[in-house]
């Protein structure tokens, strides 16, 4: 499927949580490109005269008549767009991208794990997989702080309501005292909960979103349990163990260096160090949405000893070009880079 730009207006405005908002927006004229649930795309936005991106996962479902973003206010961009964008307003849109979803990964009976803003994908999957298929077996269980944090709560539950086939749970690390039985799970998820949860596991594919230390450690739990690694698939926005986004450079330390082609000048980098965050740490601006090599707003040009962690969004002619994703492409030796 082929990433678009176009330009968008917002027709709707909703809070979900305190700290959580939807938007919602049309094409200005025409239609919306074809999207898959679980995709994302690239919201562009100008924050003190500067140019600035992030990437978000769509929480409508394909069958909707217009795409929806759902944004914790948290971070520089979300906390502008949570302060500036109102109904009315346009903005650039790119999009969708990704290989997060149920028609890439197609299962019969699905679990979904999540935890906090993780639930977007989830949610679109699960609207989009029960408008297919009414009867689908499908387990969801999604962890948040408290009740009161807990995102799409009442459209879950009237969802799984209506539809035998789902059972869903929340997993709450924060209950108040007077509601233990309409909240029975209450901690962090653990293994006794998958086993009760979803005690024919092993029989399903899991998909599963949320913060990098939800996912390493159910990522652990699962293979703990015997879940096959090819039963497993991640929505992450997050590098790769032992990649880092913005490790400094210490004097004395080894290092490779990484020429600008446009305008000559030497930054050091650091082994696993990502490309873009030492453009960064010395001072360069470049554009990049998702940080995680999967929407393809920081491409540029090398040449030099390198190392890809991500390739998506890339070409096999990209690749025999030397175009790589700056936030997920470390050196190995001494690289240079036009963008």
């Amino acid at each position: 499927m082929t990433s678009t730009s176009l330009t968008l207006r917002c027709i709707g405005r909703r809070a979900d949580t305190h700290d959580v908002a939807s938007w919602q927006f049309v094409p200005q004229t025409g239609s919306l490109p074809a999207v898959l649930a679980g995709q994302c795309v690239t919201l562009h936005t100008e924050i003190d005269g500067q140019p600035h991106c992030r990437a978000y996962t769509l929480s409508s479902s394909p069958q909707d008549a217009c795409w929806q973003v759902t944004i914790k206010d948290v971070g520089l961009v979300s906390h502008h767009l949570h302060q500036t964008l109102q109904v009315g307003d346009e903005i650039r849109v790119d999009g969708p991208f990704g290989d997060f979803n149920l028609t890439a990964l197609p299962c019969e009976r699905p679990l979904l794990l999540s935890a906090g803003s993780g639930i977007t994908p989830m949610w679109a999957m699960l609207r989009d997989e029960l408008a297919k298929r009414p009867d689908a077996d499908i387990r969801f269980i999604h962890s948040a702080r408290s009740p009161e944090d807990v995102i799409f709560a009442d459209d879950l539950a009237a969802l799984a309501a209506a539809h035998s086939g789902v059972r869903h749970a929340l997993v709450l690390e924060q209950v108040r005292e007077e509601a233990p039985m309409a909240y029975p799970w209450v901690g962090r998820l653990t293994p006794e909960m998958l086993r009760e949860l979803a005690p024919d596991l092993l029989a399903r594919h899991v998909y599963l979103c949320g913060p990098a230390p939800y996912m390493t450690a159910v990522c652990t739990m699962l293979a703990e349990l015997g879940l096959p690694a090819a039963q497993l698939h991640q929505e992450s926005f997050g590098l790769p163990a032992g990649v880092s986004s913005s490790a400094p450079v210490e004097a004395g330390s080894d290092h490779f260096w990484l020429t600008l082609k446009k305008s000559g000048k030497k930054v050091k980098i650091l082994p696993g160090q990502t490309l873009l965050a030492a453009l960064e740490g010395a001072g360069e601006t470049m554009m990049a949405a998702c940080r995680a090599g999967v929407c393809g707003a920081c491409r540029c040009t090398t040449e030099g000893e390198i190392e890809r962690q991500s390739v998506m969004t890339l070409s096999a002619q990209d690749l025999e070009r030397g175009v790589a994703l700056a936030c997920s492409c470390t050196a190995s030796g001494d690289v240079s880079v036009d963008y």
